[in-house]
């Protein structure tokens, strides 16, 4: 029989409390393992850059450990001033005030290390870009050099050509036999036109084998950008966003990366700092929560179980205590007396209490809509008993919870329909006298030790 009680009773607790506690639990391990991942990302920051700070004559040991100190004094500030918050100690201001100082510097560990490596993108980008203007700009100065010393050569060649027109015309036309001068003049011009034409071709080769390098340079500066790859794809794409640029600049695409850096900072710091607070706390009101409900169920079996006079005595101290009355409510709905009387009743189920008082708090929770739970309840022993008499009698039910009635307080009192009722006495004439005024029915329902249930 105990077997089956106790697999009822394990049965109902899986029922009811199985799944909030797996998925309290669960919560729990989610949130303490974001915890532990970010802190141990961040905590490898801390070590990495503080290093980096170490001058030649320290040992950057030192400063990796004083690192790590900070970033384990600001993850765990914000839970230690909780605490003296919760204990009610002083020091809360103490451990805020260094946690915030603390929290200043882990951060900047953090950016810095951010920075640095954007840094290396940043200069990696702009050395590509640069080399490449710097070759283009030197072709197209040699290039225009080249083009005002065609154009000198065309000045040249004009002022050495005409006198040698001048000198063909005027043999020509002065009436006599110059055919040879003219001849010789025109064989002159013909080769200073000729070596003017051989140095123009010449520029002109020039000038195309620049062209065709320069090409060659910027196609070299395109595919290095493309195989470095120095801007991730996510930066970029910020920058066109913020810039409304399809190719936007290298300042843009980094101050981009500077803002992304920030954010993530922040919300890994965030993380690390205030999260275990807020899970610190839950724990504690956990804890409390259990102790409360531990001392209410020592309390309660602790005054089923004393005297009654002592319970009379005490029982006062907690007379506004819904579950209290809860209990005592649905004994007096389930009591098995033959002969049930109020003065009994009020004796057995509450603590001897006068039935106006009784009426007047059962009326109060009544207005109050106190609930009665389903009809189940535990004896001074502990255990869980069905409230069989309740349930058939329908002032309780077992699949859901009933609100105190009017009907329960007129039970419990016997009052209204539940009143004793008292049947109209004949005469009864004695010795020729009506002695029926004289005679009383015995007290209806009375009971005695023997046939009262256990409270």
């Amino acid at each position: 029989m105990d077997f089956w009680k106790r697999a009822q009773i394990a049965a109902r607790w899986t029922r009811d409390s199985f799944a909030s506690l797996f998925v309290t639990s669960w919560l729990y391990i989610i949130l303490w393992g974001v915890v532990a991942v970010a802190f141990s990302v961040l905590l490898y920051i801390d070590g990495k850059f503080s290093r980096s700070l170490a001058p030649a004559s320290v040992d950057p040991l030192s400063f990796q450990a004083m690192g790590w100190a900070y970033r384990f004094f600001a993850a765990a500030f914000l839970m230690a001033a909780a605490r003296c918050v919760f204990k009610a100690i002083p020091g809360r201001w103490t451990f805020r005030l260094l946690g915030i100082f603390a929290s200043v510097i882990v951060c900047l560990h953090a950016f810095g290390f951010g920075f640095e490596a954007l840094s290396d993108r940043r200069d990696q980008a702009m050395a590509v870009r640069e080399v490449a203007q710097i070759a283009e700009s030197s072709n197209e100065d040699l290039i225009a050099t080249l083009e005002a010393r065609k154009s000198q050569i065309d000045a040249d060649l004009t002022a050495a050509v005409e006198p040698l027109n001048a000198e063909i015309r005027q043999y020509i036309t002065d009436g006599l036999n110059n055919d040879d001068l003219a001849d010789d003049s025109r064989a002159r011009r013909n080769a200073i036109q000729d070596q003017a034409a051989a140095d123009k071709r010449a520029i002109d080769d020039q000038i195309m084998q620049l062209v065709m390098s320069g090409a060659e340079t910027r196609t070299e500066a395109v595919n290095t950008v493309a195989d470095a790859q120095p801007w991730h794809p996510l930066f970029v794409g910020m920058a066109q966003v913020t810039t409304w640029s399809k190719e936007p600049s290298d300042w843009s695409i980094y101050l981009n990366a500077i803002g992304f850096v920030i954010f993530w900072v922040l919300l890994a710091e965030s993380l690390v700092i205030f999260l275990p607070e807020r899970i610190y706390v839950m724990h504690m009101n956990d804890a409390e929560f259990a102790k409360d409900a531990a001392r209410s169920e020592a309390a309660k079996k602790g005054w089923e179980t004393r005297k009654s006079a002592e319970e009379a005595e005490r029982e006062q101290l907690k007379i506004d205590d819904g579950p209290y009355w809860s209990l005592k409510i649905i004994k007096a709905l389930n009591n098995g007396m033959p002969k049930r009387t109020v003065k009994g009743t009020m004796r057995t189920f509450f603590s001897n209490m006068e039935p106006g008082a009784v009426k007047l708090r059962l009326t109060r929770l009544m207005d109050a809509r106190l609930e009665l739970p389903k009809g189940f309840y535990k004896d001074g022993r502990g255990d869980v008993k069905r409230a069989d008499r309740a349930i058939e009698r329908g002032f309780l039910s077992e699949d859901r919870k009933t609100y105190l009635m009017q009907e329960h307080i007129d039970y419990i009192l016997m009052e209204g329909e539940y009143a004793p009722k008292k049947e109209a006495k004949p005469k009864q004439e004695i010795n020729g006298k009506d002695h029926s005024t004289e005679l009383t029915l015995p007290e209806l329902g009375a009971d005695d030790e023997s046939n009262r249930p256990e409270a």
